[in-house]
């Protein structure tokens, strides 16, 4: 797939064009003039406060005798538009050519209300997300075929945007986030350890990056304790993936990412209910995230050097799974006493930062589907994010803004780390429902050194929909990857 940012598509066939419109009624900036007062029509005689990136199709018959499929998607008002509207507007239209023969698609741009260069690499991002669907393992006939588009087109009016960078970015993160989003769709049994270490060995040859995989006995030598009680139940053997990027001279790391990576939760003794266990298969999502995040990073070449962590394993019940009461060692020292063993990411993650911090890394960002607390407090529009010092969090949350993710600050304070105290070891993994996203964040916390800047993104809320949105089908939605991304990008310019 080819994607250029044109003036004007004047002299290319378009089998379709895509076309922003906002409440106020304007289409987008750069509609070709002869387009604008057509899709404007639509989007008037479809209602002017039609939902959000509802869609309007109509069929342009233009000289010559060729038809341009004219595809109007429902903007919002244009003072909101942003790069998160920016990329879900585009992914609205991509999906309305569902069962189209479209190959040559233009996208007309907003480029008043964004940057160019930012609507570009937002245009690029919704054009994958829209081609990324969950139905891999159909063996019938697809009813709803995805487009063969080979070309598109950004259309920019008379704004003189760069775009080659822009493109090169929004190639990089939309394959990276399709890329997550297909590993947390995998079924538990076709994507265990095993099978996420050898997608992250292609992963890491695909994008340059140095990979090791530790194995249990390798884990054990380091002191993992807590990371390996999880595994305790399962016959499926645990694995600690570990990628490097090396983007600049000199030792250290400048960020390091860990993601839990519960490949199936049962909650092990501590078992869930069975309605929809089966989707617990995606409890993986955020070492999906770090290790396409950093697969991004590489293909995009960011001076700096980062680390991605991802311990992964089965939590399930088991004659030598861990039981309530157990107490275990972890990696940093601290003894760790289980109360509920379906507050198991706290346990992998706590070895997974104590492993990164190890490796000289100063900054560190870890990332989970770790509780349903935090759909309780935010639903599910935002990730929760938590971590020290202020400032820190502060520049996650902006790298969430700025990718078009959406962070809320959550709090962390000392009472709820004496909360997490156990009577008999260093720390309890729970402390009750009440605050239960906080006291997950808390756990971790306690294995963060003083001179380490540290966020923890709860993304439980945000990794997967049940339900079709206009932009997006049912399924792994790929979060934190863009934030990720964003994140290391600022760090690497603050280099230079």
């Amino acid at each position: 797939m080819q994607f250029r940012n044109v003036a004007t598509p004047d002299g290319t066939q378009l089998d379709a064009l895509i076309v922003p419109v906002f409440k106020e009624g304007g289409a987008a900036s750069g509609t070709p003039a002869a387009d604008r007062e057509t899709a404007e029509w639509v989007a008037r005689e479809q209602g002017s406060s039609s939902k959000i990136f509802s869609t309007a199709t109509h069929l342009r018959q233009r000289d010559g005798g060729q038809a341009t499929r004219l595809v109007v998607v429902a903007a919002g008002r244009r003072e909101e538009y942003d790069i998160q509207r920016a990329w879900e507007v585009v992914s609205a239209g991509i999906r309305a050519l569902w069962s189209s023969t479209t190959k040559t698609v233009g996208v007309a741009l907003e480029t008043q209300a964004l940057p160019g260069a930012e609507a570009v690499q937002a245009a690029v991002e919704g054009v994958h997300f829209a081609l990324w669907r969950p139905d891999t393992h159909r063996t019938v006939e697809d009813e709803n075929p995805l487009p063969p588009i080979e070309d598109v087109l950004f259309i920019v009016g008379d704004a003189h945007v760069d775009s080659d960078q822009a493109i090169r970015c929004g190639i990089a993160v939309g394959e990276a986030v399709n890329w997550a989003r297909s590993l947390a769709n995998e079924p538990a049994n076709l994507m265990t350890p095993t099978h996420v270490a050898a997608e992250a060995a292609e992963l890491a040859k695909s994008a340059g990056l140095q990979i090791e995989v530790l194995d249990e006995d390798a884990c054990r030598a380091l002191g993992m304790g807590s990371f390996l009680s999880v595994a305790h139940g399962s016959d499926e053997p645990a694995k600690f993936i570990v990628l490097r990027h090396h983007g600049r001279a000199g030792d250290g790391y400048d960020l390091a990412i860990v993601g839990k990576g519960i490949t199936f939760d049962s909650g092990g003794i501590s078992i869930k209910p069975a309605a929809d266990m089966h989707l617990m298969k995606f409890d993986m999502s955020g070492a999906a995230a770090v290790l396409a995040g950093a697969s991004a990073i590489a293909k995009l070449a960011l001076p700096l050097n980062l680390i991605a962590v991802a311990p992964c394993t089965e939590n399930l019940p088991g004659g030598h799974a861990t039981k309530p009461g157990d107490v275990f060692t972890s990696m940093s020292g601290k003894t760790v006493e289980v109360i509920n063993t379906d507050a198991e990411g706290r346990l992998v993650l706590v070895d997974g930062v104590t492993y990164a911090h190890r490796q000289g890394a100063k900054r560190i960002v870890d990332v989970a589907t770790l509780t349903g607390a935090i759909a309780v407090a935010l639903g599910r529009h935002y990730a929760g994010v938590f971590g020290r010092p202020d400032e820190f969090v502060e520049e996650v949350r902006q790298a969430g803004e700025v990718s078009g993710e959406r962070i809320w600050p959550m709090p962390l304070s000392d009472e709820y780390r004496d909360d997490i105290k156990s009577d008999i070891a260093d720390i309890k993994n729970s402390a009750g429902r009440e605050g239960g996203a906080i006291y997950g964040a808390a756990f971790i916390d306690a294995v963060v050194d003083a001179d380490v800047e540290w966020a923890h993104l709860d993304i439980a809320g945000v990794a997967w929909y049940d339900t079709d949105r206009t932009f997006s089908p049912k399924g792994p939605q790929g979060p934190a990857v863009r934030t990720i991304v964003e994140l290391a990008s600022s760090i690497a310019s603050r280099r230079r």
